[in-house]
């Protein structure tokens, strides 16, 4: 009798788990949305652990694969967004509004990834982004600046810059805040405070103000100390021009 009662025991056991598996498999099939959206490499930290850094497909909206550069050097799954650096040739960054909304340059080179893509990416509702911002001068000193719920407006809203006030953190000195709820400005889109164009005055693109203590879509020359033109960090080195920058993003909490 003892013996019935635990092959009857097992037996439900085996059962349970079967139908687990079944259930696992279902879920993993896609046949259930919230799993179907888990699989979709939506940023840079859904690829593997392990991952190398480099050029990958990413779904910023679910659907269309989009080519990102993913930094993975510490594991953590950056998206880059912005890339300038020492090289040749030199990428143009005096571009118009339609550049900027759809990118410019090379993902392996000098790059910005576009606008369009970098809300579809941050006006995700169950991910909240921090930004990154890394400089280089020529003297290979490094800086950097961190800030919190980083955001991007839709177009129709200029794609305004939104980040949590008083989040900086870092080593290179806060230049960013003095631009957050800006829109973004091109030659052909004034959207700053100034009275005058701050894209055709500091030959950029930028979410200008009045106009900048940042200028990092600003033109490369090495070894310029202009107060306006040049990629620049105010807090760090003032009017210095400086030698590489990136800015990307991670997500930092999953609601």
């Amino acid at each position: 009798m003892e013996l019935l009662s635990r092959l009857s025991a097992v037996a439900c056991i085996l059962s349970l788990q079967m139908c687990a598996a079944e259930l696992g498999a279902e879920q993993n099939s896609g046949t259930n949305g919230t799993s179907l959206q888990d699989s979709i490499v939506r940023d840079c930290s859904d690829l593997p652990f392990g991952s190398p850094s480099g050029v990958y497909l990413i779904h910023p909206d679910f659907q269309t694969p989009t080519p990102a550069y993913c930094d993975m050097d510490d594991g953590e799954g950056w998206t880059v967004f912005q890339r300038r650096a020492d090289i040749s040739p030199r990428q143009d960054f005096y571009k118009d509004w339609a550049t900027y909304k759809w990118g410019l340059g090379s993902l392996t080179g000098e790059f910005w990834w576009g606008l369009h893509h970098l809300w579809q990416l941050t006006s995700q509702l169950d991910r909240v982004y921090e930004l990154r911002v890394d400089l280089w001068d020529f003297a290979e000193q490094t800086a950097y600046a961190t800030y919190q719920k980083f955001t991007i407006a839709s177009e129709a809203d200029g794609y305004r810059l939104h980040f949590v006030d008083s989040s900086y953190a870092g080593d290179a000195g806060d230049s960013l805040s003095y631009h957050n709820g800006m829109k973004f400005s091109t030659f052909d889109r004034d959207n700053n405070a100034h009275s005058g164009n701050c894209s055709s005055l500091d030959h950029g693109a930028w979410w200008y103000n009045a106009c900048q203590r940042c200028n990092l879509n600003g033109v490369y020359i090495p070894g310029s100390t202009e107060p306006s033109r040049s990629v620049r960090w105010m807090d760090w080195r003032g009017d210095y021009s400086l030698n590489a920058t990136t800015m990307k993003i991670r997500p930092t909490n999953t609601l």
